[in-house]
């Protein structure tokens, strides 16, 4: 049963006092109470509850006369502290007046003090206000019968629920918003719409404070109350209420509550059909990175299915959470909020391709005409997209990043790659010192593209290629012999001398010869880790001529 109260200037007007009677506390007679209840024994506060006026004659303080003051002083501090809203006093019987100083006092503590009339019996009181009080219950009852009412029509009617803003609108005879960023819900009611308040905007998509899990339903400033819509501890979007000056009534949070349930079950809705149609779309995007679908035909007909219009050029991201210490249940549901949330931020950008992979880690493909530069990719990447999903999650973000081949024959490559980035991005963080999000990109890596490679001696293969192919193509087009020198380079370990003698060239002419091949492969044949590099290149390639 709902608890219903009254102020103590209701009391004043069904007890039968005047406003001469109020002696202190004048500002606080909104005050509200539960009940009234009566006490003249020194220690008869101790009984009392939250909620109850209380009636005496001042007996109780007569024991001590010469601290009259000090103990009515004292004993509206301990009152305030227990929650009575007010107190009233029968002047004349055993004390004419009551000292300035406690007049001041209780007025301080925003406690209201009356004078009782002494032809008024406690009954005289306490009946009626105990009458105005069940019929306040009776009211609030039958209102809040109406709302269940009102709103079970409504729910089996199957009115849309962007009309819900009315009806709440309605009930609460103020102007109502509902907004759910998610899915892209922005609805006013009829009455003159609410002004912007941009400061809620910054709570959308991220994790509740406590207070909010706590306190769903808030007074703002200018007589504004927000009720925030949450699941799992994220803040999916605001019920938004206007011109109150006052607080709610116990049947308009429970026409408020009633609002959010509805709007709650709805978002469940939409969510069950957005996992639904997302598995289709990761079944998709499986068959997009293995180079399943060969017919463009099928192709086209596969992405009109899921909602997709495809571009002519991708790159590959694979993201993950941490796998330290995680079971392959606790990886998915990481993962699946990972998604999730992604979700909420890719959902304005329809030219991303998103969803889960064959191991349920989030895989991006992202239109090569979104960026200018592979460089900016990671940069994107932690700044725009990542830093704002990591607010929402309690685990590290990894993610890998390949490079961009041509064509759609280029995603299976493209993916290739951002696994092994993403490999070397979770193999090279300190399990006792994770920061909230790592990003690899194959561009940037070296022998990491073989250490992490599901086949390492085809990785390897194509690593030589890709380095001495254009070294070949030079030897062919200029009768050079750039690619015997490297080797013969790397057999004296970089002895300029010795090369030279053994190629029977000038040292200058092997010096010029390992500058080009600089310039051609982007690796400095005198630095240690591009040496290395160079002889992995190499090696794979004598295998390779020899098979």
């Amino acid at each position: 049963m709902v608890s219903v109260m009254i102020t103590v200037r209701e009391l004043i007007q069904v007890g039968g006092f005047d406003e001469s009677s109020v002696l202190a506390g004048a500002d606080s007679l909104e005050n509200e109470l539960l009940g009234v209840t009566s006490f003249d024994s020194p220690d008869g506060h101790r009984w009392l509850r939250a909620g109850e006026f209380v009636l005496t004659t001042g007996f109780p303080f007569l024991s001590q006369q010469k601290t009259c003051t000090k103990r009515l002083i004292t004993l509206i501090d301990e009152l305030v502290a227990i929650g009575t809203p007010g107190l009233a006093i029968k002047l004349g019987r055993y004390m004419e007046d009551l000292p300035e100083a406690v007049l001041s006092h209780a007025t301080k503590k925003a406690f209201p003090i009356l004078s009782f009339p002494m032809d008024k019996a406690w009954s005289d009181v306490i009946v009626p206000v105990v009458q105005c009080i069940n019929d306040k219950q009776r009211i609030e009852l039958d209102r809040t019968h109406a709302i269940y009412e009102r709103f079970h029509h409504y729910l089996t009617g199957g009115a849309p629920i962007s009309t819900l803003t009315d009806l709440l609108s309605d009930i609460l005879d103020a102007p109502v918003s509902i907004h759910v960023p998610q899915h892209k819900w922005k609805w006013d009611s009829s009455l003159a719409p609410l002004p912007l308040d941009h400061s809620l905007d910054k709570l959308y998509g991220q994790r509740a404070p406590i207070r909010l899990t706590q306190e769903p339903l808030s007074r703002q400033k200018e007589g504004i109350h927000v009720r925030w819509l949450l699941h799992d501890q994220i803040v999916q979007g605001t019920i938004i209420i206007g011109q109150r000056e006052r607080d709610l009534y116990a049947w308009e949070k429970v026409a408020i509550e009633q609002s959010a349930a509805l709007l709650s079950l709805e978002m469940q809705r939409q969510r069950a059909i957005q996992e639904t149609f997302q598995r289709f779309r990761n079944d998709f995007l499986q068959q997009l990175v293995s180079g399943q679908i060969v017919s463009h035909e099928m192709l086209m007909r596969k992405a009109d299915e899921v909602g997709w219009e495809l571009s002519d050029h991708y790159i590959a991201m694979i993201l993950s959470s941490s796998p330290h210490d995680k079971t392959g249940m606790e990886l998915w549901q990481e993962n699946h909020h990972l998604l999730n949330a992604l979700h909420s931020f890719f959902s304005s950008n329809e030219a991303i391709l998103y969803g889960l992979d064959q191991e349920n880690r989030v895989l991006l493909l992202v239109p090569l005409s979104i960026h200018v530069a592979m460089e900016s990719l990671s940069q994107w990447l932690q700044e725009q997209c990542l830093k704002t999903v990591t607010k929402q999650l309690d685990q590290p973000v990894f993610a890998g990043i390949g490079r961009y081949h041509p064509e759609r024959e280029g995603i299976v490559r493209s993916y290739r790659e951002a696994l092994i980035s993403l490999r070397t991005a979770l193999h090279s963080a300190n399990p006792a010192n994770v920061s909230s999000f790592s990003v690899k990109s194959y561009h940037d890596l070296g022998l990491e593209r073989i250490m992490y490679a599901d086949d390492p001696a085809t990785e390897a293969q194509a690593f030589a290629e890709e380095c001495l192919g254009k070294i070949q193509s030079y030897d062919r087009e200029k009768n050079r012999q750039l690619l015997q020198t490297l080797q013969v380079f790397l057999q004296t370990d970089g002895n300029y001398a010795e090369a030279a003698r053994r190629l029977y060239v000038h040292k200058n002419t092997i010096k010029y010869r390992i500058q080009l091949i600089r310039e051609w492969t982007g690796l400095n044949a005198e630095n240690g880790h591009d040496q290395m590099l160079l002889r992995i290149a190499m090696t794979a390639h004598v295998i390779g001529h020899r098979l």
